[in-house]
């Protein structure tokens, strides 16, 4: 029951982060002449459109209104501060990769990859997704029998496969 919920309200938030959230505009009253109704709009030919969808010019110009975050895994990966986890990942993976790694060492490296795959998982941001599925398959590359993880790798595609997009591959690497 706890994971079905789960698994609903993340795909409600999924959804709704992806839809944009916002009440879609109103266009029964426009005509087939849309540039003409735009700039009758807002005032100025050429301005953005006030519900923040700008246009994009295919000669490098930016959106109309402000430009809108990179798609990139920085800046993304930014809205959740991890870098302590980034820090203890690094130690504990370096000793795991190692030749003659212990079961201590892989076990250090999957609960450190787990510790940041929660942060994103549940930072409510359900763009973050993407990097803790690949921290999550990286817990399942230590230690196979992580019911944590599996779940929760489990759970992410579920969710990109119910809105019908694509399962990422991303690097769990900044």
């Amino acid at each position: 029951m706890r994971r079905i919920f789960l698994t609903s309200a993340l795909a409600a938030c999924a959804i709704t982060v992806a839809c944009g959230g916002a009440q879609p505009s109103n266009t029964s009253a426009r005509n087939s002449n849309a540039a003409a109704n735009t700039s009758q709009e807002n005032g100025v030919a050429g301005s953005s459109n006030t519900n923040g969808v700008g246009v994009v010019s295919s000669h490098g110009g930016g959106t109309g209104g402000g430009t809108a975050p990179a798609a990139g895994g920085a800046s993304e990966r930014s809205l959740v501060d991890t870098s302590e986890l980034d820090a203890r990942i690094k130690k504990t993976a370096e000793k795991a990769k190692a030749s003659g790694a212990s079961a201590a060492d892989k076990k250090a490296a999957a609960e450190a990859y787990l510790a940041r795959g929660n942060e994103y998982y549940s930072a409510g941001q359900p763009r973050l997704y993407k990097y803790a599925l690949a921290d999550f398959r990286e817990v399942l590359k230590y230690d196979p029998d992580n019911s944590e993880a599996k779940e929760k790798v489990d759970t992410i595609v579920s969710i990109y496969q119910s809105m019908g997009r694509p399962v990422p591959e991303v690097s769990p690497e900044p």
